[in-house]
């Protein structure tokens, strides 16, 4: 077996991210409560869901699908997208985003995102929403660890049976 160098994964630890759908969920019925929703849809059929993520990244994931926006103002994002060479500049660089740990005190999700080349790799740690919007605009492949897929779904089948 081959000895695994830190925060690299064996390709069955892992989820290919096939799709990115975001939106705005709506809840209850007075007070009515709003929260930005980020759905991956991976390829083995499942969703990986990001709740609570900035709105922003919400409305710059619908622009890129070309989701009409009722809104005129533009976001960072919207600036990156005018400035083709800065997008260049990180796509030549970026190779991979990685839904990879969560907090278990706050439960929140980390994402690691790869920069480099075969020679060196650099790491950094992202919110899982900017790091998907990054790969997003840069069109470079998102991935989840399998386990975390695995608990999520393992804590909404509890869920539902609580709730009946």
């Amino acid at each position: 077996m081959t000895e695994k160098l830190p925060l690299d994964y064996y390709e069955d630890e892992l989820i290919r991210v096939d799709e990115v759908d975001a939106f705005i969920s709506i809840v209850g019925e007075r007070p009515i409560h709003f929260i930005p929703v980020i759905v991956c849809r991976l390829e083995d059929g499942r969703d990986f869901n990001l709740f609570s993520v900035p709105q922003d990244i919400v409305v710059a994931i619908r622009k890129l699908k070309g989701y009409s926006i009722d809104d005129e103002r533009e976001t960072i994002f919207d600036i990156f997208l005018s400035v083709p060479s800065s997008l260049e500049n990180i796509r030549k660089h970026l190779r991979r985003v990685i839904i990879d740990s969560i907090n278990p005190l706050t439960y929140t999700y980390s994402a690691t995102v790869e920069f480099g080349s075969n020679e060196a790799t650099i790491r950094r740690k992202m919110i899982p929403s900017h790091a998907i919007l990054l790969a997003l605009l840069t069109r470079k492949p998102i991935y989840v660890k399998k386990i975390l897929v695995d608990e999520q779904e393992r804590l909404d089948q509890e869920g539902e049976e609580d709730i009946y």
